[in-house]
């Protein structure tokens, strides 16, 4: 009996992919091209998913777990740019090295034990040039909205305080990786304050007194090794950034925050039904 694909044990990853790419207009067909069958590759926490300066030709899509991904600015240190959720595409950022190959400009690391799908960039170019111009037009400008939107978000988070910093990133992680409750939004991904730290470019003892005073205020609660935003939390921070990656409706947005607690039983199913 043939094992069901990667795309079948991780339905709701993919469509949330799918969703991105018909976005942009690809056609179903060259769609599926590029998703289905792609090879499952897993990662233990801590593990270099890639590294900055290779030229392998490769992305990737987190499937399961979270992956960090760092831009290196010498000496050893390097910036928190992003941390990807499932369904989440890194690897893409690039660079023209010295013979005129593309090198990866970012480096990604497990932060926790994760699975990720690889797809090659040759194929995804073999495939964009199947497209009808007017598709290519609108794709250009989809990719130009979003690193605007990109630019935006980095220039808000650098001209704010710390203390609104850390408001901004734990939205942000929220909608894009959290689960309702009771009490408000948990926080999926396991992260300390050395994380926080990184992700808005202060020291973690900073950090430490920012987490402490909005746990007294009762903005947040730590359950276990998860942050909790209570319910008294304002998300307003979010309202002034025009991003479509983060300023979905709602039902998109649950989508995309419940995928991490899904996987599991989604998996199992499949694997029942074959």
């Amino acid at each position: 009996m043939n094992k069901p694909s990667l795309m079948d044990r991780n339905e709701q990853v993919f469509s949330k992919l799918r969703a991105s790419l018909a976005s942009c207009q690809v056609p179903c067909e060259l769609i599926d091209e590029v998703v289905e069958l792609q090879p499952g590759i897993t990662f233990e926490r801590g593990a270099m998913v890639f590294c900055e300066g290779t030229s392998d030709g490769l992305l990737a899509c987190v499937i399961s777990g979270f992956v960090k991904v760092y831009c290196p600015v010498g000496d050893g240190i390097r910036t928190l740019v992003r941390l990807a959720v499932p369904g989440d595409v890194i690897g893409y950022q690039n660079y023209l090295d010295g013979r005129d190959r593309c090198a990866r400009l970012f480096e990604a690391q497990a932060s926790s034990k994760c699975n990720v799908a690889l797809f090659s960039r040759d194929r995804i170019i073999r495939s964009l040039e199947k497209l009808p111009a007017k598709n290519l037009v609108h794709l250009i400008e989809m990719m130009n909205t979003y690193w605007s939107q990109e630019l935006q978000w980095f220039a808000t988070l650098l001209s704010l305080p710390f203390s609104e910093r850390l408001e901004l990133v734990m939205s942000d992680l929220a909608l894009r990786a959290g689960v309702k409750d009771s009490e408000g939004t948990v926080l999926i991904p396991v992260l300390g304050h050395e994380d926080f730290a990184e992700m808005i470019g202060c020291s973690r003892p900073m950090v430490s007194r920012l987490i402490s005073d909005m746990i007294d205020a009762r903005l947040i609660a730590r359950r276990g090794k998860n942050y909790v935003l209570l319910s008294k939390w304002d998300f307003d921070c979010l309202q002034s950034l025009d991003r479509s990656t983060r300023a979905r409706n709602q039902s998109d947005v649950n989508r995309a925050l419940v995928a991490e607690h899904r996987i599991n039983s989604i998996s199992r199913r499949s694997e029942a039904a074959a």
